[in-house]
């Protein structure tokens, strides 16, 4: 799990989250620490040019996290402009699974409290 630029990130993301995807409700909060949410907030701002990437892909070849696709990318550049490019197909990736609603929602159940500046230009 983590951001890298766009331009070397496979936009074409699992059909579903992964098994410990941190976007799944079902799944426990706390483990990944909660400084690695503060720092991928930054997939969450408005235009933003990152992507957070599946903590399962490799470090060589980053994917982008079907979670994120799902449920935090609506305000995210680079997403937008893979759709409007067609090298992003619109379809469910939910699997079937409840998803937290947006990044913010998602940070906080892993301990970000409410109030941090890094939530602030959350979409």
């Amino acid at each position: 799990m983590a951001t890298t630029a766009a331009h070397i990130v496979d936009l074409d993301p699992p059909k579903k989250p992964c098994s410990e995807c941190p976007w799944r409700l079902d799944i426990e909060t706390g483990i990944w620490p909660i400084e690695k949410f503060v720092e991928l907030t930054r997939t969450a701002y408005d235009m933003s040019d990152q992507i957070f990437t599946c903590h399962k892909s490799a470090e060589v070849h980053p994917i982008a996290c079907a979670g994120f696709i799902e449920r935090g990318a609506d305000h995210n550049k680079t997403v937008r402009l893979a759709y409007m490019f067609d090298k992003l197909k619109a379809m469910d990736r939910t699997g079937g699974y409840a998803l937290y609603e947006d990044y913010r929602a998602m940070a906080i159940a892993n301990g970000v409290p409410e109030d941090h500046p890094a939530l602030i230009p959350c979409r």
